[in-house]
């Protein structure tokens, strides 16, 4: 019996701890206990839905390829890995959950050292990559699945086959309070942490005589969940995959304008499978049109909050 759950997210962007969120709300209204962790830009909307939450030190992930990827892991991100893989040993210890849910492989390392049965939560599969970026993926699946009890990967497409050893869920959201609800508008641009050119969207969006808002500017409301400023607009431009489930599970019509390689490819098989009320735009002209284009369909996405499975897949185990 699960008693008590930990959770860890990856530091580097809001979006791992975005997703995190809902799967601790949906452990908790099952009366299981949880502790979370994790840091970097996340951890301010991790405390506003109430999770206290430890300092620990934050790395980053760096390199638009598998070398300079390799070049910043050896030089920059190693020191700062081993003592924040010392506090996450230090803080399980402190927590002795039942099971552990994480995006952190030092987490996940510090669970296989401790014997704690542990699943990881992703949104990327090999299916998404050519051999460049799906061959690591493949030998950290594999590796992650001879200590951990299962891979949960949350999906646009959760209804297709995965690999032995990864269940598929719907996108993670968090619901939306009716007392938080946003005055209606047009569109709402949510750059990431990595997305670029949403200015000037937002100019042409702007001369075209449409309402715009911006996750992060100087007007915005930070609140502890995205659910009504997307649920609020007509439609959502975008980057990360947690931005996209916050839209698609609010049914608001999406463009991935996508820009990391994880990015395109999430975009790329959105488009491949056309997905009623998501589009992939590649530069600022191309998501101008699409927001427009969408705007003026009656075509919006459909999809429930993947976070009821997920904490299935881990429970009921």
């Amino acid at each position: 019996m699960t008693d008590k759950v930990a959770i860890v997210y990856w530091c580097d962007g809001a979006g791992h701890a975005a997703r995190a969120i809902p799967v601790a709300k949906e452990f908790e209204s099952r009366g299981i206990e949880v502790a979370m962790a994790g840091g970097g830009q996340g951890k301010p909307f991790v405390e506003l839905n109430g999770f206290d939450h430890p300092d620990l030190t934050t790395v980053a992930v760096k390199g638009d390829g598998p070398v300079d990827f390799l070049r910043h892991s050896l030089f920059d991100l190693a020191p700062s890995a081993v003592r924040r893989t010392r506090e996450l040993s230090a803080w399980l210890d402190a927590e002795d959950p039942d099971v552990l849910v994480t995006d952190d492989l030092f987490a996940a390392v510090c669970a296989a050292r401790k014997g704690l049965d542990f699943y990881r939560i992703d949104h990327l599969t090999t299916d998404l990559f050519g051999p460049v970026w799906g061959t690591p993926l493949a030998v950290y699946n594999e590796v992650s699945l001879r200590f951990a009890e299962g891979i949960v990967v949350t999906s646009l497409w959760p209804d297709e086959p995965a690999p032995e050893g990864i269940t598929r869920v719907g996108p993670l959201a968090q619901e939306g309070d009716p007392d938080d609800a946003v005055e209606p508008y047009d569109v709402l641009l949510s750059p990431g942490t990595h997305g670029e050119d949403f200015d000037a969207i937002r100019e042409r969006l702007e001369a075209d005589g449409l309402d715009v808002r911006t996750v992060g500017d100087d007007d915005w409301e930070t609140k502890p969940t995205m659910t009504p400023y997307t649920a609020a607009a007509d439609v959502v431009v975008c980057t990360g995959f947690s931005s996209i489930a916050d839209t698609v599970v609010a049914g608001t019509p999406c463009v991935i304008y996508p820009f990391l390689p994880f990015q395109k490819a999430i975009a790329d098989g959105a488009a491949e499978r056309g997905i009623e009320g998501v589009a992939r735009a590649s530069s600022v002209g191309e998501a101008v049109t699409q927001a427009k284009r969408l705007r003026a369909l009656d075509e919006r996405p459909t999809y429930e909050n993947g976070a009821p499975a997920f904490v299935d897949a881990v429970v009921d185990e």
